[in-house]
Order: structure tokens, then sequence, then C-alpha cells
């Protein structure tokens, strides 16, 4: 009991010393890529694939260990419309190693919107099961509410005001609506596929 407590005493100061030696607001914006294999037996072996990344933007926000997240990806579908896949997460920012190194673990929601263009005539939302729904029809919080949900694990550095973050995104086959009315969070962790994702940013405030 005596050596439990001593452990939990000594990771409490660690934990407390990482976190005093950063900042305790941080507000930054980065650009990135992000790689979805598309079915090789081999993780790697659609890396030179350009249909098999995304290029966006992303904002994040944190307070202490706490932080919200925004990514948005332009993206093709398969009616060749140019839509966009938005990305909504909180997390838990852990500091390992002060701002030099930190884990971060949390989970959110998406939403696809696809305009119209050329190639469709409607703007709609790509939901879960790639299901269409006309925009006229379904409101943003609507296709939230549809949309798969993400789970994120990832490590990250602060060098200054610069930042390099490597994120595993996995996609749920739950939504956010679907957990809502089951009440059942587990639902969360029906992993469909995975995304690698690697990040600059560039620390704001």
């Amino acid at each position: 009991m005596y050596k439990k407590f001593l452990a939990m005493l000594v990771l409490s100061i660690l934990l407390a010393s990482s976190i005093n030696a950063r900042s305790l607001v941080n507000i930054s914006l980065g650009v990135g890529g992000a790689y979805t294999p598309s079915g090789e037996s081999d993780f790697a072996g659609g890396m030179e694939n350009p249909n098999n990344w995304m290029f966006g933007a992303e904002m994040s926000v944190r307070l202490a260990v706490v932080q919200a997240q925004m990514m948005a990806f332009p993206i093709q579908c398969s009616d060749n419309g140019q839509g966009v896949l938005l990305l909504g997460l909180g997390s838990l920012n852990i500091p390992l190693v002060g701002p030099l190194l930190f884990l971060e673990l949390g989970a959110g929601g998406s939403v696809t919107y696809v305009p119209s263009s050329e190639n469709n005539q409607v703007s709609y939302y790509l939901v879960s099961k790639q299901e269409h729904h006309a925009a006229s029809q379904m409101t943003f919080t609507e296709a939230a509410l549809e949309s798969p949900m993400y789970l994120q694990i990832g490590l990250g550095s602060e060098l200054g005001s610069v930042g390099i973050r490597a994120r595993y995104l996995l996609e749920s086959g739950a939504t956010l609506g679907s957990i809502l009315e089951t009440n059942d969070w587990w639902e969360m962790f029906q992993l469909q596929k995975g995304t690698l994702s690697l990040a600059l940013s560039l620390k704001m405030f």
C-alpha cells in the first residue's frame, strides 16, 4: 500500500512539473496531411498513391490539459464532387516531458459537406454508410448526429512556437446520434478504418 501511494505521489509530482513547464493556454493554427490506406495488405503500400492523401488545415485550443481541435480536409467524392471533411475533437493533451513531448487522446464527430457543382447539381451531406442527404432537407446539426465519430491517439512536440504532431485517427461505425439513442458509449469502439495524420502548427497565443 505504501509503495502504491509513493508511486502515485511521484507521478503526480512529475505531471505537475511537466504542466508547469509549459504555458497554461495555447492557441495554434496548423497545416498537415492525412493518409488513409485503400485496402492494401501493407499499410505503407499505398502512400505513393495521391488518392490516399488529404491535405488540410487545423486549429487547436488548449487550457491546461483539456484541448479542443477542429480539422478541415478538402476531399473528392465518388461522384467527383469536391467537398470538405470537418472533424471536431475534444481531447486530453498530457505532457510527458514538458512541451517537448505530449500525448493526445480524444474523440469527436465529423461532417462531410459537398456543395453543388457541375458534377452534382444539389449540395448534400455525406453521412454514415456513405448515404447522401440533400443539404436543403438536413441541417448541419442533423448531419453531425448521423456522421461517423472518430477516436484519436497521437504524440506531439513543441519547440518554441512551432509544433509537430503525429496522430492516428480511427473512424467509428457509430454516430453521435446512435450513441445518444442507445446510451451505449462502447459503440464508439466499433472501428472501421484508420488514418495517419501529420501536422505542423504555429502557436498564436
